[in-house]
C-alpha cells in the first residue's frame, strides 16, 4: 500500500512526487491554522463560569477528605513537570472544560482524573474551567536540560514534519511557537516532556485518548520513540509569550 493513496501498480511512491504531495498538504494545514487562528481571535469563546467559585473549588475541593485540583496541578496551574502532571495555566476554559467532561462522562480514561471529574457537577466543572483559564503561564522553572541533537531534531519534526514518513509538522496545527490555536488547538509551548511524551506514546500505541484524537493518533504513528522524545524536548524548550512576571 502507497503511504499516501496513490493508485498505481507499485507500492512504491516517486520521492518527487510524495514530496510534493507532502509539501502541498503542509501548506494547506498551515492555512487552516493560519485561518483558525485568526478566528479565535476574533472570538475566543468562554466557559461562562463563576472564576471565583471556581478556585475555590480548585483550591478546597469539594469532598472532605479527598484532595483539590492545586494539590496536584497547582494553585498557579503550573502542574509538577518532573512528574508529567500538565501545566493548565495558559490552556484555555473551553479546553479545559471539555477535557474534564471527558473525565466524567468516561469518553477519557485517567485513574486519577476520572474520580475527580465525576464529583464535580456539570456546573462546577464549568468554574473549574473558567478559574485555570485565567491564569497567566507561571514564570518558567528548572526546565530540563536536552542535548542540542535532540532539541534540533525535535525542532525539525515540530517546525517541518518528516515528508518520508508523512508526518505533518507540529506546527502546522499548533503554531509556530506552540501557542495552540484559541479553542481549536491546546497551547504546547513549555509543557512537560514527560507530560507530552506520554500523551504521544498513548496515541502511537493506538489510544484515542478522548473523541478529538483521531488525528492525533494518526500523526502519532509515524513517530519512532527517538522522535517523540526530541518533539517532547522541543516542546518544552519553547518559551511562552503570556508568562506572568515574577
Amino acid at each position: 500500500m502507497a503511504l499516501i493513496g496513490f493508485s498505481s501498480g507499485s507500492t512504491r511512491t516517486p520521492r518527487g512526487t510524495l514530496r510534493r504531495f507532502f509539501s502541498g498538504a503542509a501548506k494547506v494545514a498551515a492555512a487552516v491554522a493560519a485561518f483558525a487562528i485568526a478566528l479565535a481571535a476574533a472570538q475566543e469563546p468562554a466557559t461562562g463560569g463563576d472564576i471565583a467559585a471556581g478556585r475555590a473549588i480548585a483550591i478546597a475541593g469539594v469532598a472532605q477528605g479527598r484532595a483539590a485540583c492545586a494539590a496536584c496541578h497547582m494553585p498557579d496551574g503550573a502542574g509538577q513537570p518532573e512528574v508529567g502532571i500538565p501545566r493548565l495555566a495558559g490552556l484555555t476554559a473551553t479546553y479545559i472544560l471539555d477535557q474534564l467532561t471527558f473525565f466524567a462522562e468516561g469518553s477519557r480514561a485517567n485513574p486519577a482524573m476520572q474520580p475527580f471529574a465525576k464529583m464535580l457537577t456539570s456546573e462546577q466543572r464549568r468554574q473549574v474551567a473558567a478559574y485555570f483559564g485565567s491564569l497567566p503561564v507561571p514564570a518558567e522553572s528548572d526546565l530540563a536540560s536536552h542535548r542540542a541533537s535532540v532539541l534540533k531534531t525535535g525542532k525539525r519534526l515540530f517546525q517541518d514534519g518528516d515528508f518520508q514518513t508523512g508526518l505533518l509538522g507540529c506546527a502546522n496545527c499548533h503554531g509556530p511557537g506552540g501557542q495552540g490555536v484559541g479553542n481549536f488547538v491546546p497551547r504546547l509551548a513549555g509543557q512537560s516532556t514527560a507530560y507530552v511524551a506520554e500523551q504521544l506514546n498513548g496515541w502511537k500505541t493506538g489510544g484515542l485518548r478522548d473523541p478529538d484524537g483521531a488525528f492525533m493518533r494518526a500523526e502519532a504513528s509515524h513517530l519512532s520513540d527517538g522522535d517523540i522524545a526530541a518533539v517532547a524536548a522541543f516542546v518544552e524548550s519553547l518559551p511562552d509569550t503570556k508568562v506572568a512576571r515574577r
